[in-house]
């Protein structure tokens, strides 16, 4: 595992930016930009992320945020874990549970704070300058695991 996380720690270093489209059963489909950074520790087995996101429609929420989440990617126990806590209140745990290639899945193994949310995933496909990134969950309102969003990032130089 620790391999895998030194694999993490290099391709994802850095910023990135770019767009995204989220839609859900609950909630009105939108477009929307995203800044993302990864910082990883050179001494510890953790890479530091913080992420915001931000409405791109032609609402009067243009602009404003749609999201922000910040958290870890560490090893721990000979597992990988990304922890992620939200604008929002909910503190997230997701194990990686599958990797190929440059393609990280990371399943949740616990959510607090939010008692609507069932189960989420979290899906990086990672090349040199670009991240394919998405998101997919159930919650008790829309029991049925199914896409949440999707985008794709550029590393900025």
């Amino acid at each position: 595992m620790k391999t895998i996380l030194d694999q993490l720690k290099k391709l994802l270093a850095g910023k990135w930016a770019g767009e995204g489209f989220a839609k859900f059963p609950t909630i009105d489909d939108t477009a929307y930009t995203e800044e993302t950074e990864f910082k990883p520790d050179e001494y510890k087995d953790s890479i530091h992320f913080a992420q915001k996101s931000w409405y791109k429609n032609d609402t009067g929420k243009n602009g404003h945020t749609v999201f922000w989440d910040t958290g870890f990617i560490l090893l721990r126990e000979d597992q990988i874990l990304l922890h992620s806590v939200q604008v929002g209140g909910r503190i997230e745990q997701y194990r990686l549970t599958g990797y190929t290639d440059n393609r990280f899945t990371f399943d949740s193994s616990a959510i607090l704070v939010d008692p609507k949310a069932m189960r989420s995933q979290r899906i990086f496909t990672i090349g040199e300058d670009a991240i394919h990134y998405e998101l997919n969950m159930a919650t008790h309102q829309a029991p049925e695991f199914q896409n949440h969003l999707k985008a794709d990032l550029k590393r900025i130089a």
